[in-house]
């Protein structure tokens, strides 16, 4: 099977990512995946269906379900409380922390 090429793909993501904005959307996105499945996989090892989540968050299930799955859309961000509720029914406890990363340089926007 030959290879197919991923040159416009190369370039594409050379072309998004140089972007401070387009960088920080990315980034964002991929963080709300990156929870999303955490939360889920987390649940699953507590051996816990959604139903019994919501019920010890004294919530219903969609909401469980929106926190465990990802949305593009803002308004179903969790918040911390949301987050402190979600750990603490599924026995955990949230912990957050920073990591130190390189800067990215923000292009300077000059008004026209």
């Amino acid at each position: 099977m030959a290879k197919r090429s991923t040159k416009w793909h190369d370039e594409l993501e050379k072309k998004v990512f140089s972007d401070a904005d387009s960088l920080a959307a990315y980034e964002s996105f991929r963080l709300q995946y990156e929870l999303a499945e955490h939360l889920k996989k987390l649940r699953e090892k507590a051996h816990l269906t959604q139903e019994q989540v919501a019920e010890r968050m004294d919530t219903h299930k969609p909401v469980i379900s929106r926190l465990e799955s990802v949305n593009a859309n803002i308004k179903h961000l969790p918040s911390l409380l949301t987050l402190i509720k979600y750990a603490d029914a599924i026995g955990y406890r949230l912990n957050i922390s920073f990591i130190p990363g390189k800067r990215k340089k923000r292009p300077v926007r000059r008004a026209v």
